[in-house]
C-alpha cells in the first residue's frame, strides 16, 4: 500500500469528505484521492446501477420478443 504525503494529507483534512483532484506534472494525468469508505460507497453504488440498468435492458428485450411473437401469432 501506497502512502500519502503530507501535502496530500493536508489537502485531504482540507476536503472532508470531498475527493481532492491531483495532477500529475510529468503526464498530465489528473487523479483523485478519495477515503477509502466513500470510495467503497460510491463503488456500490456504480454496481448496484450498473445490476438495474442491465436488468432494465433484459425487460426491454423480453417485452419486445413477447410483443413481436405476438404479433406474428395471433390467437
Amino acid at each position: 500500500m501506497n502512502v500519502i504525503t503530507p501535502d496530500q494529507r493536508r489537502a485531504a483534512a482540507e476536503a472532508g469528505n470531498a475527493p481532492v483532484e491531483l495532477a500529475d506534472p510529468q503526464t498530465g494525468d489528473s487523479f483523485v484521492l478519495a477515503r477509502a469508505d466513500v470510495f467503497r460507497r460510491m463503488r456500490e453504488l456504480l454496481e448496484d446501477r450498473e445490476d438495474r440498468l442491465e436488468h432494465e435492458a433484459w425487460a426491454t428485450l423480453a417485452r419486445r420478443a413477447r410483443g413481436g411473437w405476438a404479433a406474428d401469432n395471433p390467437y
